[in-house]
């Protein structure tokens, strides 16, 4: 078996665990993740309740990535420090989720963007999905 290096040459492997295709770096099809649109309207709602403190972070960690995990948690993290030193009350708002827009540059990620609607405002939610481990995850996310 023969394996072929970064710089082209080719390299002789004795089993497929010594193959950098074995461990190395995987992109799965888009199509064997699944649609995207259920993961970034899921994704767009738990942000929106995270940040206005009705959400657990726990509860969508599973499908962000450890970077955007650290920035919810601490955007989560300031947005309660601000309710307390106002004293405003922890409301839960009430989400429609509207226009899902996705857009894949290569297959295996999908950006998106969720327009989600909050008694007379609108937030869009811009999400960038990889896939990971057959499934997918937010590699970036921003709330406009």
């Amino acid at each position: 078996m023969a394996t072929q290096s970064k710089t082209g040459a080719k390299r002789k492997v004795s089993s497929p665990i010594d193959s950098d295709e074995y461990f190395g770096l995987q992109f799965p099809s888009s199509a064997s993740l699944g649609d995207p649109k259920p993961v970034l309207a899921f994704l767009a709602q738990a942000v929106i309740e995270t940040i206005a403190g009705i959400r657990d972070i726990e509860h969508s960690a599973r499908w962000l990535t450890d970077g955007v995990y650290q920035q919810l948690r601490l955007k989560a993290t300031e947005a309660s420090r601000a309710r307390a030193q106002s004293q405003a009350k922890i409301l839960r708002p009430n989400l429609a989720i509207g226009k899902i827009t996705t857009f894949s540059p290569r297959d295996g990620v999908i950006e998106g963007v969720v327009v989600v609607h909050n008694q007379g405002r609108a937030r869009a939610v811009a999400i960038r999905l990889e896939g990971y481990n057959g499934r997918w995850r937010a590699k970036t996310l921003a709330v406009l």
